[in-house]
């Protein structure tokens, strides 16, 4: 009872993020309608991670690398069995989204969407990990609020690279959100126990908690800012000079 009481506890952080990031757009009934799916279908996340998970190592223990090298082994299982499935699985159920809303959404759109994605994942792993964790680790998954995080940090430099016109700006939110996860994931291994490596998960951790805390204050800041709320794609809502001209001397022939 005390571990169930802990994990409805620490459901407060990111259900509260939920509701901020849903709260966005407060008259925008299609908009909550995207962001419930969005949390729902993150839920059901963990299958498709597993699969990829495991077909990643299949692949792996082919290869006899992780038998030769146990370290990679260790990079591995940690930076593409978890930090890699998981982000990517995040990423393409919030893709959906954007996809259909891809010549109105907005940079604090997208934000939310790759967020609440992750925040979906997370009320499920937390369900999970509660068979196999003491009430301390609960309480602190869900105070930094982690995987929320993470879809912060993806969906904040995808919208950035879109705005700017940097290359490939989905490889870059997706590999940095990788990095921090898989990073924490690493050296929070029983390998680094015994050295100063060991601590930095809980650095990690902190700055996780600053960065939900630094991007409430920021969507509330430029909720109403234009640049953060017009399209990221505004010429997807313009129509073609050459099909403007077609239209045009097709209505003077018929007049």
């Amino acid at each position: 009872m005390i571990l169930v009481g802990a994990l409805l506890i620490s459901f407060i952080f990111p259900i509260g993020t939920y509701f901020y990031l849903r709260n966005i757009h407060k008259d925008d009934l299609v908009y909550k309608k995207d962001c419930w799916d969005l949390l729902w279908n993150g839920l059901l996340l963990g299958f498709p991670v597993f699969g990829f998970s495991l077909i990643c190592s299949i692949t792996f223990n082919i290869t006899g690398i992780g038998d030769k090298y146990p370290l990679v082994k260790l990079v591995f299982s940690n930076l593409v069995l978890k930090a890699l499935s998981e982000e990517l699985m995040k990423f393409l159920l919030a893709n959906k989204i954007i996809k259909k809303n891809h010549a109105v959404i907005s940079f604090l759109e997208l934000m939310a969407y790759t967020t609440i994605a992750a925040i979906g994942f997370e009320l499920m792993e937390s369900v999970v990990y509660l068979f196999s964790t003491n009430v301390g680790q609960i309480l602190v998954r869900g105070i930094t609020n982690m995987h929320a995080s993470f879809g912060l940090i993806m969906g904040f430099l995808i919208a950035t690279g879109y705005k700017k016109g940097w290359k490939h700006p989905i490889l870059i939110g997706i590999t940095a959100a990788v990095i921090v996860h898989g990073a924490y994931d690493l050296f929070l291994d029983e390998y680094f126990n015994d050295t100063d490596i060991g601590l930095l998960p809980l650095l990690i951790a902190f700055i996780c908690l600053v960065i939900n805390i630094v991007a409430i204050f920021f969507i509330r800041k430029n909720r109403n800012n234009p640049y953060y709320n017009e399209s990221l794609f505004p010429q997807e809502d313009a129509v073609p000079v050459e099909e403007a001209a077609v239209e045009g001397s097709d209505n003077t022939d018929l007049e």
